[in-house]
């Protein structure tokens, strides 16, 4: 079994610490919808969470007002 990368998860805890944790959280509990990259397809999915973040695949943040807006026009 592979070891998660020591660096990936320092710079998750790097800052903004609630909101990646928040953003893992919420990516472990809907990560059957993510297109996975072959190597991390066999991981826990909070592995899998970490990694996805910690590399951008999967990019997470606050959405303002007008992109709040046009989201639910859609």
């Amino acid at each position: 079994m592979k070891e998660i990368e020591i660096s990936k998860v320092i710079h998750l805890a790097e800052g903004n610490k609630y909101e990646k944790s928040c953003a893992t959280f919420d990516l472990v509990d809907h990560i059957y919808k993510v297109d996975m990259p072959k190597s991390l397809r066999g991981r826990k999915p909070a592995v899998q969470a970490m990694t996805l973040l910690a590399e951008g695949i999967i990019k997470y943040g606050y959405e303002d007002s007008s992109e709040k807006s046009s989201s639910e026009e859609e």
